[in-house]
């Protein structure tokens, strides 16, 4: 059987921590400053001993080398695809609609409430706060993203059953 690397690629900052989370090795997440950079970057890498995995929101414009991903599963606000070309391993994460939208909808699918972190439940402004790249180090968010966690939000043990077929 072939050894084959693990990366993800997640777009934004938020998606970034939130990937680190989930994912057992964080070392193999590497951030892309957009969804078009996460496309460029995994067409670029051909070869079939790295799975790649992007991680990104449901945006209006989908970059043309995401266009023949093919859903292969479907939680409440996330979904799974695969490339349509089976001479690679590229897989994408999509949070519906957005990271916001995902937080919110899984945090009340189990009682909690971001305000209990110091956020907004307002998603424009709970949006606004997830944007920087301060996110990454914010002790609110990683203490939402376990309770989550620890919770069972639906979604989050989607993409953990999902993530764990890699490792």
């Amino acid at each position: 059987m072939i050894e084959r690397e693990v990366r993800i690629i997640p777009e934004c900052y938020a998606d970034t921590v939130l990937a680190k989370f989930l994912f057992s090795k964080p070392e193999f997440v590497n951030h892309a400053l957009s969804i078009g950079q996460v496309a460029v970057e995994m067409e670029a890498e051909r070869n079939d001993s790295v799975i790649l995995i992007g991680f990104v929101d449901n945006d209006k414009r989908i970059p043309p080398y995401f266009r023949d991903f093919e859903e292969i599963e479907r939680g409440q606000r996330v979904f799974f695809k695969q490339k349509d070309d089976y001479s690679v391993q590229h897989f994408l994460v999509v949070l519906d609609k957005a990271i916001e939208t995902f937080l919110l909808y899984n945090a009340a699918q189990v009682g909690i409430r971001v305000t209990d972190f110091g956020f907004s439940e307002i998603q424009k402004e709970f949006q606004k706060s997830l944007k920087s790249q301060q996110i990454e180090d914010d002790e609110k968010y990683h203490a939402l993203l376990k309770a989550l966690r620890t919770g069972q939000a639906p979604d989050f043990i989607k993409i953990d059953t999902f993530l764990r077929q890699f490792f």
